[in-house]
């Protein structure tokens, strides 16, 4: 990602004296950006924020040092070793042009060179510079007086526009359904030219606009979904308790990466790049900007620079002048050219390369640093409440070197005979390797929630979706695996059931030396942290795939039929507990037509399962899954599409995982369309759900989003009442709805809709639905019968303790439903 910032030139010098021991990138330095500046990046010998203690001066020139970092839990002890610094540059031809003058100095000057750059600008325009800076191309978000200065700069006659390309700018129908659309726009950006995620980005006023919009933000945390928002605030100069003002940044704290308040206009650059990288880099999630409507319109001015400048904190190991400045987010790491931006705590340092791109400073010494720089790093014998200690049992080693722990894990993954793969939501940027990876060894695969089709479905080593309501073939195989290969997912509870019982055979084949766990993860912190690993591998699911491919590749496994039993027991297993669907019994009825003559005809009842298995069908014989994104709400439809829908592309699926959020579907489905123009869009929703939100159907009529809309209508929150069923002896409430005429909703917002209440008319209805409306939005209103979603893992049993048939059983009543 190319960062042009300020963030960019507090690294940038061409005035630097080398102190004794200073050391550089490994990289050439004194390289140019495209300012004109200079990158350097030094620091002394004996910071031991970022040196281990074994670096010497006699050590050898090529040798490349390990920059410690430090256990957050104050030990002191070191938890890992990152690559890339060299302390040999005393005869470095670079050192030899650099004129008098100090790092921090040096540092500031490229500061203020760069913030001219922006001078007599307000902090609104800036802000819209840097989105557009940053490829956004669509903005979602509601209007308020707190807000205004920043929303005039997205109007189409503004000024600052003449010919240049323009942010589409759609207002909502309310603030909560803005992130949910920034969100769907986020989830299925598959085409960043970096490869990851694009942020969502929503705009909206102080107050409650700040406050509505705390559902959408969680959500985007739990699962994991990068997304920018700016709120206004009432102005710094309003007195205590101010109109529509309210203390946003401590609300959004706990469920964001960084919330942060702007003080100065001389901020901004700084702040909406670090919120690009924080929200997009790590595990993706949102980031929260406050504005108060005065510095929106403040300009930038010399004496602004000169006061930011001043006034430029410094980031040193004394944690608690950290915490005392903590209110300074850009800060200058003394001695080098580095800087840290962020909290203290939680912050990140960063040096550029030739290219002028940000590069972050992989020696940070906190866990925020190592769950957003991943170290290929292998770990074994990691204890549990030892992660962050370097004990005597714990080995390490790089992935992709020729021997040591990678051999060691890669043979134990050509070996296994009972092997099974979990894909989880960091493998979907990795299909083709995860399923080269399989082939090769004919590893069944199981793909969560979120990495629904980043293993194609139609593959016959594919077992589809695991968990609660996954289905059997992969619970039972999991259990029974003798080495599991986590890939990207952090074993949430709805994957292991009741932890103590979850995969006993890889635990016991781990306990003779063949098989156990392998859990990849971009987030150290991670390790260990639901299910202890043998090994973990703290790095993308990508780079580890390619990695282990290709040395399979180099040494190819001698028995390429130890798996065929594992092979046929998923084939059994297939057969013998496929997904079933309700169907019910055709009944005859008696209409009058319009010449009052009396005719018989037969209509069948329809369940939520068969309704989607129909659409399937179709998608799947026209050739159009691939093209196909479908979002859902949160209910019996979310996860009867799980299991029904043939899932055939990464990120085809958008829900709501980790928070079930209800009501999510519509503002998803919008976002993706948004996003992917070319894409069938579809939102498979329950009426439950659809309740919540439908609102958004004005903007989807007003702004024409082509997208296809159905409700799946059994008048029913049908999970929820399943619950009661089981453990409240069916005493109902708060689950049954009167839903409107779909319809007749429809209608009155210009939109084309469809009605279908029986089997016998589903297969033209839903052909209709799917291919008869391409250049508009359609609603497909489908009346259904209360039916549970099976099979289920009930609440506090084991993931083989399935639910398969709707019958009535015994439950534990200590172990709450959620």
């Amino acid at each position: 990602m190319k960062f042009y910032t300020a963030a960019a030139l507090l690294v940038a010098s061409s005035s630097i004296v080398a102190p004794t021991h200073a050391f550089l990138p490994t990289h050439q330095p004194h390289r140019s950006l495209h300012e004109g500046s200079h990158l350097l990046l030094s620091r002394r010998h004996d910071h031991h924020a970022f040196l281990s203690s074994s670096s010497s001066s006699s050590s050898s020139p090529s040798q490349l040092w390990m920059s410690t970092i430090s256990d957050p839990s104050t030990t002191g002890k070191s938890i890992g070793l990152t690559p890339g610094f060299t302390n040999d540059v005393a005869s470095t031809t670079a050192w030899n042009d650099l004129v008098n003058g100090s790092a921090e100095s040096a540092s500031k000057a490229a500061a203020q060179t760069y913030m001219n750059t922006f001078k007599g600008e307000t902090a609104a325009h800036i802000i819209y510079s840097k989105l557009l800076e940053h490829s956004v191309e669509v903005v979602n978000g509601y209007s308020g007086g707190a807000i205004l200065p920043l929303l005039d700069q997205f109007h189409q006659n503004h000024p600052r526009h003449g010919d240049k390309k323009k942010i589409r700018w759609i207002t909502n129908s309310n603030e909560s359904s803005a992130g949910h659309v920034a969100e769907g726009i986020a989830k299925s950006s598959t085409e960043a030219k970096d490869g990851k995620l694009a942020a969502g980005i929503v705009v909206a006023t102080s107050g409650p606009g700040a406050t509505n919009l705390v559902t959408p933000i969680t959500d985007a945390m739990c699962d994991g979904v990068p997304l920018i928002v700016l709120c206004g605030q009432a102005a710094t100069t309003a007195p205590k308790d101010a109109f529509q003002s309210c203390p946003a940044v401590e609300i959004m704290k706990p469920v964001t990466k960084w919330s942060y308040q702007i003080k100065s206009a001389a901020e901004v650059p700084f702040a909406m790049d670090y919120a690009f990288y924080v929200a997009r880099n790590g595990r993706p999630g949102p980031v929260f900007i406050d504005l108060p409507k005065d510095l929106q319109i403040q300009q930038l001015t010399d004496n602004l620079i000169e006061k930011f400048l001043d006034g430029l904190g410094s980031y040193t190991d004394d944690a608690e002048y950290n915490r005392h400045h903590d209110t300074e987010f850009v800060r200058l790491i003394p001695d080098t050219t580095a800087i840290h931006l962020g909290p203290a705590d939680s912050g990140l340092s960063f040096h550029v390369n030739k290219e002028g791109e940000l590069e972050p400073v992989e020696s940070g010494h906190d866990v925020f640093h190592l769950d957003h720089h991943n170290t290929d790093t292998i770990y074994s014998g990691v204890a549990y409440d030892k992660i962050y200690e370097s004990t005597d049992e714990r080995k390490t080693g790089k992935l992709g070197e020729d021997g040591g722990l990678m051999k060691e894990m890669v043979d134990l993954i050509k070996n296994a005979k009972r092997p099974f793969i979990i894909a989880g939501q960091g493998a979907n940027d990795a299909s083709s390797e995860l399923m080269e990876l399989a082939e090769t060894l004919q590893i069944p695969v199981a793909t969560t929630l979120h990495a629904l089709g980043t293993f194609d479905e139609r593959h016959p080593l594919a077992t589809n979706m695991l968990g609660m309501h996954g289905h059997a073939t992969p619970n039972y195989l999991i259990q029974d695996c003798d080495l599991l290969i986590c890939i990207g997912s952090r074993f949430d509870d709805r994957i292991t059931g009741r932890p103590s019982d979850f995969i006993p055979a890889a635990r016991q084949a781990s306990k003779e030396g063949r098989g156990g766990v392998i859990h990849v993860d971009v987030r150290f912190s991670e390790n260990a942290k639901q299910v202890r690993p043998d090994y973990f591998v703290h790095t993308t699911g990508k780079k580890f795939l390619q990695a282990v491919n290709s040395m399979i590749r180099a040494d190819p496994p001698k028995d390429t039929k130890r798996t065929k039993e594992w092979i046929k027991k998923k084939l059994d297993l297939e057969k013998e507990y496929p997904i079933k669907i309700t169907r019910y019994i055709p009944q005859k009825y008696e209409i009058q037509d319009d010449d009052g003559s009396v005719k018989e005809i037969i209509r069948t009842k329809m369940c939520c399962q068969g309704v989607i298995a129909e659409m399937n069908r179709q998608l799947l014989e026209s050739g159009k899954i691939d093209d196909s994104i479908f979002s859902t709400g949160v209910g019996i439809h979310q996860m009867a599409a799980a299991q029904l829908i043939t899932w055939t592309q990464p990120r085809q699926m958008l829900s709501s995982g980790s928070l079930g959020t209800m009501g999510v579907s519509l503002g998803y489905c919008m976002g993706a369309k948004l996003a992917n123009p070319n894409k069938i869009c579809i939102s498979i929703d329950g009426d439950g759900s659809f309740n919540m939100t439908f609102t958004e159907l004005k903007t989807v009529g007003e702004e024409k989003i082509p997208v296809k809309l159905m409700i799946l209508d059994n008048e029913s929150q049908m999970m929820v009442e399943y619950w009661q069923r089981l453990f409240h002896d069916e005493r109902y409430i708060a689950v049954r709805n009167k839903s409107p005429k779909y319809t007749t909703l429809a209608s009155a917002f210009g939109i084309k809709s469809i009605y279908c209440d029986n089997e016998e008319e589903l297969p033209e209805k839903m052909r209709q639905f799917l291919f008869d409306y391409d250049d508009e939005p359609v609603l497909f209103h489908v009346r259904i019968e209360r039916t549970p979603c099976l099979p289920m893992v009930a609440p506090g049993q084991p993931l083989d303790n399935m639910i398969l048939v709707d019958e009535d059983f015994e439950v534990d009543l200590s172990a709450a439903p959620s």
